[in-house]
Formats: structure tokens, C-alpha cells, sequence
């Protein structure tokens, strides 16, 4: 009986142990594509992969405006992708307590050029620029008088399914200052994402002081 038991066990871990690996395939997959939808600017598809309550905050439509007005340019400025994916870390796989859910956290280095198209920038005012933007957690370079290099480090993002996604796979970025971020995913995943973006930001900063 002894063996029997034993032999079912390694043949339910086994079987659990396929079924982690696919899932966590299915979220890498996701991931990457977001990044190639991204470069290549294919809005429609990138909102096909964001979390269907984002659309209970704001329309589809008007989401798909604001992409096109930010990233194929206005009257006032335009951003530009970098054309290749950055190297990002994906979190293991987490079960929630509810509604099916389970999810896994995404980091990256964002990276973006921005061109102001009826403002230039003197000495004086590029330093309250950097000053405002790296407070709101971005490092701004001026490659021009309206252009400027942006990073924002330590990126997040949050991939999950559960009942309100038809349990597929789902995105949403993490943002801790947005009051409707808090309206879209469970106080469960909150303080997860929100542990592990300190956890983040605390490793940048040894790494800061050690170069």
C-alpha cells in the first residue's frame, strides 16, 4: 500500500509540476507579446491583453485614443519605444484566496524618448525638468533643447487570470499613486505587488551606493 501511495503521489507531482511550467510558459508568452505589440504599435492588440475592469474606468475607444495621441504624436509632443524588448524578471506564480485567481509580477527598465513639438528648454528650465520627472521616479537625459532620454526603473506589471478575465491570462501596470489602479485588482495583489516594487526600488539603491 506503502508503494502504491508513493507511486501516486510522484505521479501527482509530476503532473503539477507540467501544469506550473505551462502556465508559466502562457504568462512568459504574454509578456513577450506585449512587447512586440508595443513596438510595433499595435494598440487594438494591446488592449486585448489588459484587464477587462480598466474598460469599466474608461472606454475602450478612449483608451485606444490616448495610445495614438501619446505614441504617433500631437500637437504638443510625442514618445518614441525603443525597437527592441528590454530584459524584464517574472515573478513565480502566485494562487489567490478568491475568484480563481492567480497571478505573477513582471519588472522592467522602461525606456522612451520624448520630443516637445512647440517648446524648447533652456539651462534653467531642463533642471526643473529632470527635478519634476525624477521625482515622479523617472532618470531624464536632454539629448536636444525638446528632446529628452527617459528611464523609468523598476517598471511593473501585473499578469492574471481569474473570473472577471474568463480566467485568461490578463495585464494591468502597477501603479501605487492612481486611485483607479485600486478599483481594478484585490487588496491581495496589491500588497504583493506593493512588497515587491519596495523590494525593488531597495535593491537599486545598493546597487546605486556600491558603484
Amino acid at each position: 500500500m506503502k508503494k502504491v501511495f508513493k507511486r501516486v503521489s510522484l505521479v501527482l507531482l509530476f503532473i503539477t509540476t507540467i501544469n506550473v511550467s505551462a502556465q508559466e510558459s502562457e504568462v512568459k508568452n504574454l509578456v513577450d507579446r506585449m512587447f512586440t505589440y508595443a513596438i510595433n504599435k499595435d494598440f487594438d492588440a494591446l488592449l486585448d491583453i489588459t484587464h477587462p475592469k480598466v474598460f469599466d474606468i474608461a472606454p475602450r475607444e478612449q483608451m485606444l485614443t490616448l495610445f495614438k495621441t501619446m505614441f504617433e504624436g500631437n500637437g504638443e509632443f510625442s514618445i518614441e519605444l525603443p525597437d527592441t524588448k528590454p530584459e524584464y524578471k517574472i515573478t513565480e506564480l502566485f494562487k489567490g484566496k478568491e475568484n480563481n485567481l492567480e497571478y505573477a509580477l513582471m519588472s522592467y527598465d522602461m525606456e522612451m524618448k520624448m520630443t516637445f513639438n512647440n517648446q524648447e528648454f533652456d539651462d534653467s528650465t531642463k533642471e526643473v525638468m529632470i527635478n519634476m520627472m525624477k521625482a515622479q521616479g523617472m532618470d531624464v537625459k536632454f539629448i536636444s533643447n525638446n528632446t529628452i532620454d527617459a528611464t523609468i526603473k523598476n517598471s511593473l506589471v501585473i499578469i492574471l487570470r481569474e473570473d472577471t478575465t474568463n480566467n485568461e491570462w490578463k495585464l494591468v501596470n502597477y501603479d501605487a499613486n492612481s486611485p483607479l489602479f485600486y478599483q481594478i485588482v484585490s487588496s491581495e495583489v496589491i500588497e504583493k505587488a506593493k512588497s515587491y516594487k519596495q523590494d525593488l526600488m531597495l535593491e537599486s539603491k545598493k546597487e546605486s551606493e556600491n558603484n
